[in-house]
């Protein structure tokens, strides 16, 4: 455990900073990227492999559920255990992703294969290059899969500066690959993907070489005592019930679109991903820099700075979501007409739709990260499971009764809702000292405060005619940043935070 709150809050800030300079740099690489690839390929081909990518991540969530087992055992190890049951922990954990990798595999080639061939919608003409993409998508997964402990101990040691430069080599990476598929001749959907497959490999190759350097103790020694696995395991599957309806939200929901409507509303739904992904990313990388302290804090018993935490962790995620929040909802059709040119129908409908689903999912980010640190969490997913679930049934009745696609991210967000208030009472049990409604009153209260004079600033510039599209999206969009920042800091932030924003800018602006 940290020696102290101030070294603590210290590697926080360190950690916060380091992610915003990853995702600083992959929003800006990840749109330029995302426009090109999407008018080299097509709108068919783009929405064909979101589709049959979905299909991959539906198989990948049995790594989804043992990755969060990792960095839980890998982090409380940190906090209790000594460099041999480090090593022996992350041997355990290393052999139980690639049980995982040989299942996903299996499954891929049987199931999946035939899902793609016999259940989606794609032109026949185009089946031969779905099937190559698929199968290059399965080995990736497959990858993907045994990198997992790896990056996991990079984030339990909490070395967010490396993770935050390994993720800007991939986007860097992808940046290259935008120029190759435009350049070489050929089918673009087969060179995009096997591009992206050489991608994966030489992530996992960066992630490997530089933790063997640097953790020597996480090397990977096949186990003789594997009693370990079956606690790993045990968090694992109970954690699969809530991945799994996770995946049954975003890539089933993906499917059911496909079936009912096509490969446009698919592409509809890609693009919206792709802008919802980056403000989903900013969150979720910001909220991996206070994971760790939330598992060592739970694990040492120390209830008062974990609420703290907590309480801080949710107010400033839900600031992150109304920076991008405001500008989505009332610019997203002049953005995607700038960024695209033409656009699938339906993209700014699930533009807007998804951003509010992400607010929602960032309030309950520390939520589930503090009960996700104890080892039993057999009631909570169970809870979760069954919340989740609404969500692929509801999708799957409206889209049967001809409703529009887009009903399908309201259906999300109701569950998002409801998630929240069950994730609350389940903390409140947890930690009886945890107060809901300081909770409420940090995040949701103050949010709508700081939105308030923002909305009605945009409604009113809904009236006035601009000379062209640019200066409408730079005006709206600058002038909607700057209310909610001078809201965040009058209004979200207090007395304490306030003084330490200001000496920082006032040292920075000095300089």
């Amino acid at each position: 455990m940290p020696t102290s709150i101030s070294e603590n809050n210290k590697r926080i800030a360190k950690n916060t900073i380091y992610m915003y300079m990853r995702m600083l740099v992959m929003l800006f690489i990840s749109l330029f990227t995302s426009r090109v690839i999407f008018n080299a390929l097509g709108v068919d081909n783009y929405g064909i492999y979101n589709v049959v990518g979905s299909v991959i991540v539906f198989f990948s969530f049995l790594n989804n559920g043992l990755s969060l087992a990792t960095k839980r055992y890998i982090t409380a190890e940190l906090a209790n255990g000594d460099e041999v049951s480090q090593g022996k922990n992350f041997s355990l954990a290393m052999l139980a992703h690639i049980y995982i990798a040989l299942i996903v595999l299996v499954l891929a080639e049987t199931i999946g294969l035939w899902a793609v061939n016999s259940l989606l919608k794609i032109p026949t003409d185009r089946m031969f290059a779905a099937n190559v993409v698929y199968q290059l998508s399965v080995f990736s997964a497959v990858v993907g899969i045994i990198q997992s402990p790896y990056g996991s101990a990079i984030v339990a040691h909490e070395k967010m500066s490396v993770y935050a430069y390994f993720s800007i080599f991939d986007v860097i990476f992808k940046l290259l690959i935008v120029f190759a598929v435009k350049w070489i001749v050929g089918d673009k959907l087969i060179i995009y993907g096997l591009l992206l497959f050489f991608v994966c490999i030489a992530n996992f190759v960066i992630y490997y070489i530089y933790c063997r350097r640097v953790f020597p103790q996480y090397c990977f020694k096949t186990p003789k005592e594997r009693s370990g696995l079956r606690g790993m395991f045990g968090y694992m599957g109970w954690s699969l019930a809530g991945q799994g309806m996770v995946v049954l939200t975003n890539q089933g929901v993906t499917m059911l679109i496909n079936v009912f409507v096509g490969v446009a509303v698919n592409a509809a739904m890609g693009i919206s991903n792709t802008i919802t992904n980056i403000v989903s990313q900013f969150v979720s990388n910001f909220q991996v820099a206070f994971n760790p302290q939330i598992t060592k804090y739970y694990v040492a018993g120390d209830t008062q700075n974990l609420n703290q935490l907590i309480y801080r962790a949710s107010r400033y995620s839900s600031f992150l979501v109304l920076i991008f929040l405001i500008p989505i909802i009332f610019q997203a059709d002049t953005f995607l007409s700038l960024w695209l040119g033409d656009y699938p129908e339906y993209s700014v409908q699930f533009c807007v739709l998804t951003v509010l689903c992400i607010y929602f999912e960032a309030l309950s980010g520390p939520l589930w990260m503090l009960i996700g640190s104890d080892t039993n969490i057999r009631r909570y997913q169970i809870i979760v499971s069954s919340i989740f679930s609404i969500n692929f049934i509801g999708s799957w009745i409206l889209l049967y009764l001809g409703f529009p696609p887009y009903n399908v991210i309201v259906v999300r967000m109701i569950v998002c809702v409801m998630l929240i208030v069950a994730r609350l009472i389940l903390c409140k049990q947890k930690i009886s000292s945890f107060s809901i409604g300081k909770w409420v009153c940090d995040t949701v209260l103050r949010s709508v405060a700081i939105v308030a004079i923002p909305v009605f600033v945009n409604l009113m510039m809904l009236n006035i005619t601009y000379p062209n599209k640019v200066i409408e999206f730079l005006s709206v969009c600058s002038i909607s940043v700057i209310l909610i920042v001078i809201g965040i800091y009058i209004l979200g932030l207090n007395i304490g935070e306030r003084k330490l924003v200001y000496s920082k800018v006032r040292s920075i602006v000095c300089r």
